[in-house]
């Protein structure tokens, strides 16, 4: 539960809601759902690869666990205080082609550096086996198609004020849990030393 709800947190559906809006926003709805649900399966896959070949990566380069939640919590630490700060407005909302695959959707809004480090990171202390892991990533992006695919209507539900307030509260959930990853390398290195 605790890494499905961390994955939720970095991933942030509700977050990425306004640039996914302004990017697919003049799609029909049948166009929309449709981009939405192959964008969800795309950063499945490339999710899904880090997580299974991530240690694999760590090993190559000789990061130690305690470098890997240090630099983890300090990129997590700054995504949250960009969704805590983030001004209004969709970012990057011109520019990309009417019905865009994989950039800049799939990744790096869902499939971004923060998940990649995140399921890395994971993996590498053991918080989940891999099968586990993969299904919180699976249950993660499942509860994200739907927020995505009830964009429209949550969009004039909540309204813009309701969606920027949803995402101050998950960036303050996880500027906690960077804090709380950081300290936790920093005990680790200490430990080594």
């Amino acid at each position: 539960m605790e890494t499905a709800l961390l994955l939720f947190l970095v991933i942030d559906p509700f977050g990425n809601l306004p640039f996914v809006l302004a990017v697919l926003g003049r799609l029909d709805p049948a166009a929309y759902r449709r981009a939405i649900l192959r964008e969800i399966l795309l950063a499945l896959a490339v999710l899904s690869l880090f997580a299974v070949a991530g240690e694999a990566l760590l090993g190559y380069f000789r990061i130690d666990q305690a470098s890997l939640h240090v630099s983890g919590g300090i990129i997590l630490f700054l995504i949250s205080l960009q969704m805590i700060f983030r001004s209004s407005g969709a970012l990057f909302s011109d520019g990309y082609a009417k019905d865009p695959v994989l950039v800049p959707i799939a990744m790096p809004s869902i499939a971004g550096p923060a998940a990649i480090a995140t399921l890395i990171l994971l993996r590498n202390q053991k918080a989940a086996s891999l099968p586990e892991l993969l299904l919180a990533l699976t249950g993660v992006l499942a509860a994200t198609a739907l927020i995505l695919l009830a964009g429209r209507k949550l969009r004039d539900l909540l309204g813009r004020r309701g969606i920027d307030a949803l995402e101050k509260l998950m960036g303050l959930i996880l500027n906690l849990l960077s804090v709380n990853m950081v300290l936790h390398g920093l005990r680790l290195f200490l430990a080594a030393a």
